[in-house]
């Protein structure tokens, strides 16, 4: 039987696309512009964008790039937005889930549920004191992310499209991995926790993973995706 994929794009600078028909596509926050090039290929692609809540409305680069796209589904991984508020199309579907949602949806893929969520925090911080701080502060104020956008992207298409495998682009869960911002603090430690997270993975998920990324291949111990591709 033909193999089917869903393709994740993210934000890495120098990313290249798989040059295949998929049946869905994700994009995080900014990454988001990178889903035009494919779907001037593949125009009848359904295309989801997936953001931080507070990221889209605050950072203004990501939110011009997904307004921009304008996608079929707009899904905030972490609270709700003011979505009535921007010009989308109205085409545009509108979905989010609340930070404890994202969490216990979260959990199911990795090998000690939530637990592995609850304990890969404390790479986000290097000295020992900032990462008690940092996970107290995010346990009191129920704001435990988890995994960044473009992993919880990855973990949506794994859930919804089960019988696709997932074909990553433009992920490297490493430091500057963002194209309009490649020196923020926060993005640079939540790769961290992705690096950790991805470790914990279920075998189930993990097989049906592939990469146009190198460096991704060393540090998920995921499969190289080595079928003909073209560049952004």
């Amino acid at each position: 039987m033909l193999k089917k994929y869903v393709l994740v794009l993210g934000s890495k600078p120098d990313s290249t696309l798989p040059n295949i028909k998929v049946e869905k596509i994700y994009t995080a926050n900014g990454a988001a512009e990178k889903a035009q090039r494919y779907l001037d290929r593949f125009p009848e692609t359904s295309f989801t964008a997936v953001v931080g809540g507070r990221e889209f409305e605050v950072v203004e680069e990501v939110k011009k790039r997904v307004i921009k796209s304008m996608p079929d589904t707009l899904l905030s991984r972490s609270g709700p937005i003011n979505f009535q508020r921007y010009d989308f199309t109205k085409k545009t579907n509108y979905q989010f889930f609340t930070f404890k949602q994202a969490l216990l949806f979260q959990s199911q893929f990795f090998k000690l549920n939530v637990l592995d969520i609850f304990i890969k925090e404390f790479y986000y911080e290097e000295k020992f004191f900032n990462k008690i701080y940092h996970v107290l502060k995010k346990v009191k104020h129920g704001t435990l992310g988890g995994v960044s956008t473009g992993f919880f992207s990855i973990l949506h298409a794994l859930k919804f499209y089960p019988e696709c495998d997932i074909i990553i682009s433009g992920i490297g869960m490493s430091f500057g991995g963002h194209f309009y911002d490649t020196k923020n603090y926060k993005y640079n430690n939540r790769s961290k926790v992705d690096r950790a997270l991805i470790v914990n993975l279920k075998k189930k998920y993990k097989d049906r993973l592939y990469t146009l990324d190198a460096e991704l291949v060393k540090v998920a111990n995921i499969k190289q995706w080595d079928g003909n591709s073209f560049n952004l």
